[in-house]
Order: structure tokens, then C-alpha cells, then sequence
């Protein structure tokens, strides 16, 4: 069937995914809503150690705009607005500070945090779904019930942190493989919008957009349909994230670089695997690094080196940053030395991400705690009780996910599902491994920064099958799309 021409900015309607418009946008604010059934569980959002540093920075840096005098409540911080920002310090993103600050000085706090993302990840996959007619309602909702029981997709939903952002990247570059020519101007330009600010919101999202963007020019190229137009949209996400958190840096920090102020986290796991503890430990003090002066003896793993050893948190502000300028030579240097173990740690982490999900390090607010009052934020003890239901659905939600995984391959390879979704699984499972090399690998493989995007293989599952089943169905008509 030929694909209809593309609509023009302005029309009311799109056939190929009509339910990326206004009133897709309200459905997803209330779909958002009921996903928020963790926080019954847990009386109130989830949220994890980070989410006090981004709302602590994001703090810290509107009081320096703003030049106003100001103190964050158990940091033992007071600037003026004659007060330059902490030369030294660590922030994961600049701009999801900011957000965090915002949300969480309205009435809402935490929840509205949560409700504005994950809002905006549910608007952006309706840019993969397809018309669909009542006769099979059944089976969209009993596949809704599925993803919003068994998948890790409330979870994240309900999380006060921006892993879930992470899933619009990949829905988009899932719709630039063929969709994105089907979608309305507006509805091309929202979803480029939502793809770069959320590729902002962490740095590890952006290595894992360029692998994507990469393989959807290498398919277009082989294709054939590697047009100008397609060519711009899929680089234009990265390339504006990246020029957006320079200028993020250039005002807040200073610092012109696409991650401002970032953690070492790839020396700190480095030191933790071994390769650039045993490099250190053979050439220090002479080697003149930053680290040399800051331990006389290396830590041996990721927590005591950036959180709970007070050698490093305690360090000067050019130690800090110096410690980020050598951290590539150390690597680097490690890896000339020890390239097999330094190999075998990065695709051992990989390995075991690619299978970690559950709800590790989604944790309750604390009975002190407010999701609406965030200047009394604190960061957790990592040995929060965890109310019983999360320990039923760490078995869950793995579970459910690999069945949907292979219930996925199995009707891709007997051919019951649409060619737009076999290349929208092939990209999500290179999203899925790109993913688990860059967290997993680079950082520490936990349940969350899989979590984060696993949820789309059992929604995938459910829009292939449903779109499968209305194709077959002598009610309705195969959009072009499928």
C-alpha cells in the first residue's frame, strides 16, 4: 500500500499516529496518573540519593542568577549573589537540575516532577501508534494492564529522577528508521523538542543517541532513503543537546564543555574493577596526578572514592576539577597496561546490565520527608525499608520483561508482526545493549539504568500484536504504516 503524502503543518489530523496531538497529550497526563500506583506502595514518589544533589544544585544555581542571599537546608552552603558557583562542583545535568528545582517549588513538589515527565514519555510513544478502531479495545487494554502492572514503566514513572526520559531518544530514533516522514510538520518539530530536552537530562544519554543516530543512518544509507531532511533530524537531537549543555555550563558554571562539572564516574569504575587502581597505585606519587595528592592509598570501589571517603568530598576545588581533566590519560593509561582485564570488566558490567532490572535504588521517602516541600529534602540512607510489595516485584517485573522479550522474537520470526516493528525491536534491543555498555559498563550495572528504557520491549509487544490483530480483523483497515 502506498503511504500517504506527509501532512502539512496546521492540518487537524494525521493518520499515521493521531494521537500525537493535544488531546494525546491530555490521555497521557492521565495515563501518567494511574500509573503512579507504586506511590500507594510507597505513600508518596520514589526517589534515590540523586534526587537531592539535582535539586540541591538546581537551588544553588537560580540563587547565583538570581544574585540573591540563600541556604540549602543540611548542606552547609551560603552564597550571595557576589558568590561565584563552587568552581569544584559534581552535577549530573545542569539542565535537570533546574527542572527539579522548578517542579519542586511549586505545590505539587515531587509529584508534579513526576507527573510532567512521565507524561511526555507516554505523548512521545503515541508517536508509534497507529489509528486503531474500537473492535480492538480489548486488546489494547488487556496489553496496557500488562505494561502497567508487569513492566518496570510505573516504576519509573513514579521515580523523582530522570532515568525515564531516557526511553524518548530511542522512540525517537525508532520513528527517524521509516515513521518520522508520516508524522505532521508540528508533530515532527514537538518531538524533536522532547527528544533534546531529554537527552539533556543526563550525560550518559547522549553516547547512547549517537549510537542510535549512527545505525539509523547506516539503515536509511542501505536503504536507500538516507534523504537530506532525514539526514538533518537525526543529528539534530545530539547536536542541539550538546550545544545546549555547553551553554548550560557557560552560564552556570563557566565551564564551556557538553557535560559541565560531570562526575569521574568512569575512573571511579576503573578503580573499583581494578585496572586504574593497580595504574595509580604502581606510579603515584611520581606520575604528578591530582589523585596522587588527594589518596596515599586508592579506593577499591565506586562509593568510597566519590561518596563516603571524605578525601575527595573534602578536596579543593582545583583538585576536583583536576581530577576530571586527568581522568581520560588515567584511563587511557590503564588500558595500555591492562587492556584484557580493562576489557573483560567493561563487557563483564555490560553483560550483567543487559539482565539487571527491578527496583534497586527506588526508594520511599523518609516519614520526615515531603514531596511538596522540598527545601527540607535530604539524601537517603541507602538502607531505607522498602515496603513489602517492592521485594513481590523485583520478581516481577524481570520476569514479565523476558517473557515479553521472547513472546516479541517469537512473532517477529513467524512474521505476525508489521515491518515498522521489527525495525523498531531491532533498534530498541541495540538500544537495550548500547545502553546496559554505557551504564552498566562505564558506571555500575544496577536495576534502574536498565529499567529505565526495558518497559518499551512489553509495550512494544503489545502495539505489535494489537496492530497485528487489526490488520487481521475484517473491521478494520491496515494503516499504512503497518
Amino acid at each position: 500500500m502506498t503511504p500517504p503524502a506527509s501532512p502539512r503543518l496546521g492540518e487537524p489530523r494525521v493518520t499515521a499516529a493521531p494521537y500525537l496531538s493535544m488531546k494525546g497529550a491530555a490521555v497521557a497526563l492521565l495515563v501518567a496518573i494511574v500509573l503512579f500506583w507504586p506511590m500507594l506502595l510507597a505513600d508518596g514518589p520514589l526517589y534515590y540519593n540523586d534526587t537531592y544533589y539535582y535539586w540541591e544544585r538546581g537551588n544553588k544555581i537560580a540563587a547565583y542568577l538570581s544574585g540573591q542571599p540563600f541556604e540549602i537546608e543540611g548542606a552547609g552552603t551560603n552564597l550571595t549573589g557576589n558568590a561565584d558557583l563552587r568552581a569544584g562542583m559534581m552535577v549530573r545535568s545542569l539542565p535537570y537540575a533546574v527542572y527539579t528545582y522548578l517542579t519542586g517549588a511549586s505545590p505539587l513538589g515531587l509529584y508534579l516532577l513526576c507527573l510532567l515527565q512521565g507524561a511526555a514519555v507516554l505523548w512521545a510513544f503515541f508517536a508509534l501508534v497507529p489509528p486503531l478502531d474500537r473492535s480492538h479495545r480489548p486488546a489494547l487494554l488487556a496489553g496496557f494492564a500488562f505494561v502497567a502492572l508487569g513492566s518496570s514503566l510505573p516504576w519509573f514513572v513514579s521515580y523523582a529522577m530522570p532515568d525515564i526520559l531516557g526511553a524518548i531518544p530511542v522512540i525517537y530514533y525508532v520513528c527517524m528508521a521509516r515513521r518520522i516522514e508520516e508524522l505532521g510538520a508540528w508533530q515532527r518539530i514537538a518531538l524533536l523538542m522532547l527528544t533534546i530536552g531529554a537527552i539533556t537530562t543526563h550525560y550518559g544519554n547522549v553516547p547512547l543517541s549517537i549510537g542510535l543516530a549512527g545505525a539509523v543512518v547506516a539503515w536509511r544509507a542501505v536503504r536507500g532513503s538516507l534523504t537530506r531532511n532525514a539526514l538533518i533530524l537525526t543529528i539534530a537531537p545530539v547536536l542541539a543537546a550538546l550545544a545546549l549543555n555547553m551553554t548550560a555550563g557557560v552560564v552556570a558554571t563557566h565551564e564551556a564543555s557538553p557535560a559541565p562539572k560531570r562526575l569521574p564516574i568512569m575512573l571511579a569504575r576503573s578503580l573499583e574493577d581494578g585496572p586504574a587502581r593497580w595504574y595509580l597505585d604502581d606510579v603515584c606519587p611520581e606520575a604528578g596526578y591530582t589523585m596522587c595528592e588527594i589518596f596515599e592509598t586508592m579506593p577499591d570501589n565506586i562509593s568510597d572514592f566519590l561518596w563516603t571517603n571524605d578525601k575527595f568530598g573534602t578536596a579543593s576545588d582545583a583538585q576536583i576539577d583536576g581530577v576530571r581533566e586527568e581522568e581520560l590519560t588515567i584511563l587511557w593509561e590503564a588500558f595500555k597496561r591492562y587492556p584484557a582485564e580493562q576489557t573483560g570488566a567493561i563487557f563483564g558490567n555490560a553483560t550483567r546490565q543487559v539482565f539487571t532490572i527491578g527496583t534497586d535504588q527506588l526508594y520511599p521517602l523518609r516519614p520526615e520527608q515531603s514531596a511538596m516541600d522540598l527545601t527540607g529534602l535530604i539524601s537517603p540512607d541507602v538502607q531505607v525499608d522498602k515496603p513489602a510489595g517492592f521485594a513481590m516485584f523485583d520478581m516481577v517485573v524481570p520476569w514479565a520483561t523476558l517473557a515479553a522479550a521472547i513472546l516479541l522474537a517469537g512473532a517477529i520470526i513467524t512474521g505476525r508482526v508489521a515491518p515498522i516493528y521489527v525495525e523498531a525491536a531491532a533498534i530498541l534491543a541495540l538500544a537495550l545493549i548500547i545502553n546496559a555498555a554505557i551504564f552498566g559498563g562505564l558506571s555500575a550495572p544496577v536495576d534502574r539504568y536498565q529499567g529505565r528504557i526495558a518497559w518499551l520491549i512489553p509495550a512494544l509487544l503489545a502495539l505489535a500484536l494489537a496492530t497485528r490483530m487489526r490488520s487481521a480483523s475484517p473491521s478494520g483497515t491496515l494503516a499504512a504504516s503497518t
